[in-house]
């Protein structure tokens, strides 16, 4: 429970290489003008599920929701989100980006629910994917429920390759094809994490997704 004008901040890494299934689960109530945001980051594990579970239960609470997983091998990484818009006048703003390479899989399902008494919700939800081999696998379902009539909502979902065009360019300025795919992947993952207001945490994450990508 967040309560009242309270904030709360969650940083999740997972970078176990090896060993049992991660199952995750968090479930969050946020009382008026609360705030919560959480940052998962996955790099490593077998089996690696993550659900957040928020509830909007007091006007303006605000919940923020991002996540980045780089994943190679045959790791498989779920997250599942849910945001209930319960009441009037909160946002909610979530961001999830992968990178998934060989036989890794990951999964992305997110909700918005926006009851009918919550007028004036805004509500964002944005996941992007890049594949690297053939064999690699990406599936995602966005979800909006909305009952409310006064409402700004958006949701939307991209999977794709690495740009061949951004790639050609910077080979052309001599780039390595290896340097290339790394400085386009670290650009991919900017945005969110820009999000971390932490400098050291957001800093020792972006070491960590460096390293991983060095080795896809």
């Amino acid at each position: 429970m967040v309560g009242e004008g309270a904030n709360l901040t969650i940083h999740l890494l997972q970078n176990q290489a090896s060993g049992p299934a991660h199952i995750g689960f968090d479930a969050v109530t946020i009382a008026s003008i609360g705030n919560f945001s959480i940052d998962t980051t996955t790099l490593n594990g077998s089996l690696v599920r993550n659900e957040v579970n928020v509830a909007l239960a007091g006007p303006e609470a605000h919940a923020e929701l991002n996540g980045v997983y780089v994943l190679n091998g045959t790791t498989h990484c779920d997250n599942h989100t849910y945001i209930g818009h319960d009441v009037p006048d909160c946002t909610s703003d979530e961001l999830y980006k992968g990178i998934v390479a060989e036989k890794a899989t990951g999964v992305f399902n997110g909700k918005v629910y926006v009851k009918q008494d919550a007028q004036r919700t805004r509500a964002y939800q944005s996941n992007a994917n890049i594949l690297q081999g053939d064999d690699a696998k990406v599936y995602n379902k966005p979800e909006l429920e909305i009952y409310a009539d006064d409402v700004k909502c958006s949701h939307g979902c991209t999977i794709g390759r690495m740009d061949e065009q951004g790639l050609f360019y910077l080979r052309s300025r001599g780039v390595s094809e290896a340097e290339a795919r790394r400085m386009m992947a670290h650009a991919f993952m900017t945005d969110v994490l820009e999000r971390i207001t932490n400098e050291d945490w957001r800093g020792h994450l972006a070491g960590l997704i460096d390293a991983k990508l060095e080795s896809i």
